[in-house]
């Protein structure tokens, strides 16, 4: 008994005609990574003395790519509000060439509006810094490994009956 065409089951592999590949992650991965390079390869060569030394620690693209939001670190900013307002200034007079760069390199068909803010992970982690170092507590890495140990503990070697 022969099976009809319609009762056959074709195994899909995504598109047809496309080959599978093995990826492991997404687009927008990738792009943020391509992103954070071309910006930050443009700030390297910008003459400013507005910016000092600024570090481009992420990107963030849209799935729509409408927006990239570009996060930064400077050096000497401070962190007071002025100095962040200075900052995000200047970088604001680079928005339209950093887009033109990004359209130049990428070759998207849509280039993201480019947002310029400061990372607020380096912030927390340097908050998170600032408390530990005001809490006075000693140094793991200056305690010696051979000193005796406190009275009371016992040792991994024991003691022999």
């Amino acid at each position: 008994m022969a099976k009809s065409p319609r009762g056959r089951r074709r195994a899909r592999s995504g598109r047809a005609g496309r080959p599978q590949t093995n990826r492991q992650y997404p687009r927008t991965a990738r792009l943020n990574a391509l992103l954070q390079e071309i910006v930050a390869g443009y700030l390297e060569r910008v003459d400013d003395d507005r910016l000092g030394l600024l570090t481009v620690t992420g990107v963030a693209v849209d799935n729509d790519l409408n927006r990239a939001e570009v996060f930064i670190s400077a050096l000497d900013d401070g962190g007071t509000p002025d100095a962040d307002e200075a900052y995000l200034e200047a970088l604001a007079s680079y928005r339209k060439p950093v887009q033109a760069e990004i359209a130049r390199q990428a070759r998207l068909r849509k280039t993201p509006e480019v947002v310029f803010t400061f990372d607020p992970a380096v912030r927390a982690g340097a908050r998170i810094e600032e408390i530990l170092s005001s809490l006075d507590l000693p140094d793991p890495s200056s305690t010696d490994p051979d000193a005796d140990p406190a009275p009371g503990t016992e040792t991994e070697s024991g003691s022999e009956d």
